[in-house]
């Protein structure tokens, strides 16, 4: 996991949700098979951002009586972390693939395309929330590579136009849904973008 301050996790402003009685019990129920301690922390975390979307603080003091530990034992790497989100998802969520295949082919470069095109940085939502550009650990479809998720599904072999469109399309509306994975190279990318991706500095 990469480790990431706590602003660029989302601060304290989604933190303090309460749960409605359904997303309580599916947080329960998705706790049930681990065991207490605190060595199962991680495993727990996952387990109720794969249910909600992300990790409410009320959701943490639910983990902190599953293992027995305190909920500042659940806080510290629950913030520390930028695998959990501590915000609830935007409606569209474009997710960064960081496996290093992905990377060896590019997605360092797509990377800085999709910040400049969606004005937000990687752990950010854009502009009115509507969307978000957050980062993904490798999930094992590297032939797909370089990727990136578009509410979970794969949009894979990006070249760098193919994600400037994608990313386009997002910021001017569309939902994900309406988007088609893009050709590779269908569409010609800003000479201002394809520069800031190609210099050496830019994709340190």
């Amino acid at each position: 996991m990469r480790p990431v301050s706590n602003g660029a996790n989302g601060g304290d402003g989604g933190q303090a949700g309460a749960l409605t009685p359904a997303q309580r019990d599916r947080v329960v129920a998705a706790l049930a098979g681990v065991e207490p301690g605190k060595g199962n922390l991680l495993p727990a975390l996952h387990r109720v951002q794969h249910e909600l979307g992300w990790v409410p603080r009320a959701a943490m003091a639910l983990v902190a009586r599953r293992l027995g530990i305190s909920e500042a034992q659940v806080y510290g790497p629950a913030t520390f972390y930028s695998e959990f989100r501590l915000t609830p998802p935007p409606a569209t969520l474009l997710t960064w693939c960081s496996g290093p295949t992905c990377r060896v082919l590019g997605g360092e470069r797509i990377k800085l395309i999709l910040e400049e095109t969606l004005d937000c940085r990687l752990g950010e939502n854009g502009p009115g929330d509507g969307y978000g550009l957050w980062l993904g650990q490798c999930n094992g479809t590297c032939e797909q590579a370089p990727q990136v998720w578009l509410n979970g599904r794969v949009v894979g072999k990006l070249s760098l136009a193919g994600a400037a469109r994608l990313a386009r399309r997002l910021r001017d509306g569309e939902t994900a849904d309406a988007i088609a994975p893009p050709p590779p190279d269908a569409v010609e990318i800003q000479p201002a973008l394809v520069r800031r991706a190609e210099t050496p500095e830019a994709a340190s």
